[in-house]
C-alpha cells in the first residue's frame, strides 16, 4: 500500500497534535527531568496550527488510504548565533503511528522534510533526538544524519 507525504492542511492540526502527544509522552518516559510535561492537546492544536499557515515552518503528513499514520515538523532559521548555525532547517518532530512502522514512511517523511526544508532556504537539516532513543538514533543514522553536537545537562 503506497504512503503519500504532504503538507498538512488546518483541518488536521487536531490529527497531528494527537500524535505529537504521543511523541511527547515517549520523550517524558526517557527522562522526566529534561523533558517537560507539555502535553496539552489544546495547547499542541494551536501550535500546530500555526507552524501548518507559517512561512518558515513546513508541517507534512503521512497517508495511507486509510488515513494519516504521521507527521514531521520543520522550521527553517537563516541563522542561529547561538547554534552557530547559518541556513538550516530543523526537523523538530517526527512520528509514525506503531502500526505503520517498518514500511518505509519515516525514510519517506525524512526525505520530505529535507526537501521542505530545501525550499525554505536550507542547504542541511538538523535534529534532535533522544540519548535514550536508540531506535530513532539508529534510524537516523541509516537514512544519512551523523551526529555533530552533543546535549548535556545538570539539574540546578
Amino acid at each position: 500500500m503506497p504512503v503519500t507525504i504532504r503538507a498538512a492542511r488546518p483541518e488536521e492540526a487536531k490529527t497531528v497534535a494527537d500524535f505529537a502527544l504521543k511523541l511527547f509522552e515517549q520523550h517524558r518516559q526517557y527522562d522526566t527531568e529534561r523533558f517537560a510535561a507539555l502535553g496539552n492537546l489544546e495547547g499542541a492544536i494551536i501550535f500546530y496550527a500555526s507552524r501548518i499557515e507559517a512561512v518558515d515552518a513546513a508541517v507534512l503528513v503521512a497517508e495511507f488510504d486509510y488515513g494519516i499514520v504521521g507527521f514531521a515538523y520543520v522550521q527553517y532559521e537563516a541563522v542561529n548565533f547561538a547554534d552557530l548555525l547559518e541556513s538550516a532547517a530543523w526537523l523538530h518532530d517526527i512520528y509514525i503511528d506503531k502500526a505503520a512502522r517498518n514500511a518505509g514512511v519515516g525514510k519517506q517523511l525524512v526525505e520530505a522534510a529535507a526537501e521542505a526544508g530545501k525550499k525554505l532556504g536550507a542547504t542541511k537539516l538538523m535534529l534532535h533526538v533522544a540519548e535514550r532513543n536508540s531506535p530513532g538514533r539508529e534510524f537516523f543514522e541509516r537514512v544519512g544524519f551523523r551526529t555533530t553536537m552533543l546535549e548535556m545537562m545538570i539539574a540546578i
